[in-house]
C-alpha cells in the first residue's frame, strides 16, 4: 500500500503498463458481500485481503490501469465484519450518539486514543451512520491526511466499515470527501443484489 501512496503523490502522472489490469469489484466475506468501485477507482489487489473481508480502493491510474483519473482523488478502505456482526439497522441514532462520546472516539482513533479525535459532523439514516472527524494520531499510512470520513452500515447481517482519506499534500475537503464516501458506500452490496450487474457486464463482454 506504500506503493499506492507514492503513486498518488505523483499526481497520477504515470500508470504501469505491464501489470495486470486491476479489478473494479471484489468478493468479500465468503462470497456474501461484493464491493464495486466508483468510476475511476479500482481494487488495489496487493493491499487487499478479500479472505479477511478487507479491500483497498484507489484511483485506477495509480494501479496500472489507463482509466482517466477520478474527479475526487483519495484512498478508501472497506472492512466487512464476521457473520451476525451487523449492529446499525434500527440503532442508527444510538450508534451516532455513542461515536461522539470519548469511548466512541477511542474506536474511531487508530491508536485508541479518544482525546485525539475531533468530531466535525455526523449523519444517521437508513441503516447508515457517517462520521467526519480529524485524528491527531499518525494516519494509517504516511502521506495521508489526518481528516477522515467513515461510514458504518449492515450488509447481509455483517457490519461494514468504510473509511476515506485524501493525501496530506492534496487533502480532501468536506464536500468531496463525503461524496467519495457515499459513492463507495453505494457500491457495497450483497452477492444477490450484485448478480444483475455482474451478469450485464458478462453479457457486454
Amino acid at each position: 500500500m506504500t506503493r499506492l501512496i507514492a503513486g498518488l503523490a505523483l499526481a497520477l502522472a504515470f500508470a504501469g503498463c505491464t501489470d495486470p489490469a486491476p479489478a473494479k469489484s471484489v468478493v468479500l466475506a465468503d462470497g456474501e458481500v461484493i464491493a464495486t468501485t466508483p468510476t475511476g477507482y479500482c481494487i488495489d489487489g496487493p493491499s487487499s485481503q478479500p479472505g479477511k473481508g478487507f479491500a483497498v480502493l484507489a484511483p485506477c491510474a495509480t494501479l496500472g490501469d489507463t482509466s482517466p483519473a477520478p474527479e475526487v482523488v483519495g484512498v478508501a478502505t472497506v472492512q466487512v465484519g464476521p457473520p451476525d456482526s451487523g449492529a446499525v439497522s434500527g440503532e442508527e441514532i444510538a450508534l451516532r450518539d455513542f461515536l461522539i462520546t470519548n469511548a466512541g472516539n477511542a474506536i474511531l482513533s487508530r491508536d485508541g486514543k479518544g482525546e485525539d479525535i475531533t468530531i466535525l459532523s455526523t449523519q444517521a439514516f437508513n441503516s447508515r451512520v457517517m462520521v467526519h472527524f480529524t485524528d491527531k494520531g499518525a494516519p494509517p499510512l504516511p502521506g495521508l491526511q489526518r481528516e477522515e470520513w467513515r461510514a458504518f452500515t449492515d450488509v447481509n447481517g455483517r457490519l461494514v466499515t468504510i473509511a476515506v482519506r485524501g493525501l496530506a499534500t492534496a487533502p480532501l475537503q468536506d464536500g468531496p470527501g463525503a461524496s467519495l464516501l457515499k459513492l463507495v458506500l453505494a457500491g457495497i452490496k450483497t452477492a444477490t443484489e450484485a448478480v444483475p450487474e455482474v451478469s450485464k457486464e458478462a453479457t457486454d463482454a
